[in-house]
């Protein structure tokens, strides 16, 4: 059917049901949105062979009772934007990079041209995140929607620095904050204390909180002592959301998730 499509840029794979095997073969497809409905925990897989125009790959929540995907990305030298769920994915390959339900592997093979990172529900564990980080050394704009507490974080060895943290990162969105705990509060303050050329960081912030309780969060979040002076710091009153919503058939925004909406 794609090798039919010769003009084909966006393709929207959502809520699909009984397709165990697919595999992306286009010369002109850019955008590809793609989620599981397999049932009885069959395991389906999703390998893009040769994808030389393919821009985004956004992989949206799987279907209730779906089973497992495993992800394969063999050929994709223009991708640039790309959203992940945790929740059922069982493997995910670039290369020789290999992330094992969502923790690395192996971090062998590095996607310089990524620029855009959506993680959705792997917020709670830093060292997953800076994983991506490292596999993606060229990121600038990230975003993690978080659905439980954030923990597990830790101290940036210096000795060990992650590229786009020195050189690349530039935007940081962090939703379903809850800065009542403290592993909650160093996820956050990771980023503003280690992200050299960050312009900006906005903070969702769970329920209503006032003005005391924010001005507070701006101390424990160390904001005065930020890597970059530049960078404006935000917190925003927000309901709890889940997975972003965006417009996948239009190409002509550099990132679809700049004026995001959720569901």
């Amino acid at each position: 059917m794609l090798s039919g499509c010769t003009a084909l840029e966006s393709l929207d794979l959502r809520s699909t049901s009984g397709i165990v095997g697919l595999c992306i073969i286009s010369q002109t497809l850019r955008s590809l949105c793609f989620s599981t409905g397999c049932k009885n925990g069959v395991i389906m897989q999703l390998v893009i062979k040769d994808a030389p125009s393919l821009e985004r790959l956004l992989l949206v929540p799987p279907l209730p009772k779906s089973g497992p995907v495993i992800i394969r990305v063999i050929q994709a030298p223009k991708l640039e934007i790309l959203s992940l769920q945790s929740r059922g994915i069982l493997k995910l390959q670039f290369g020789t990079t290999v992330f094992q339900k969502m923790i690395a592997v192996s971090l062998t093979t590095k996607i310089r041209t990524m620029k855009v990172l959506v993680l959705d529900s792997i917020g709670p564990n830093l060292g997953a995140v800076l994983d991506f980080l490292k596999c993606f050394p060229c990121l600038v704009r990230l975003y993690i929607i978080s659905t439980k507490d954030m923990n597990n974080a830790r101290e940036y060895d210096l000795l060990d620095p992650i590229e786009c943290l020195e050189l690349h990162l530039k935007k940081v969105v962090l939703v379903n904050y809850d800065g009542r705990m403290k592993p909650s509060v160093d996820f956050a303050k990771f980023f503003v204390l280690n992200t050299k050329l960050l312009k900006e960081m906005e903070i969702k912030v769970l329920n209503n909180r006032n003005d005391e309780w924010m001005a507070n969060q701006q101390k424990q979040l160390c904001v005065e002592n930020r890597a970059s002076r530049d960078a404006r710091i935000e917190l925003k009153i927000d309901t709890r959301k889940s997975f972003i919503f965006v417009d996948t058939h239009d190409l002509s925004m550099a990132d679809p998730f700049d004026n995001f909406s959720f569901r």
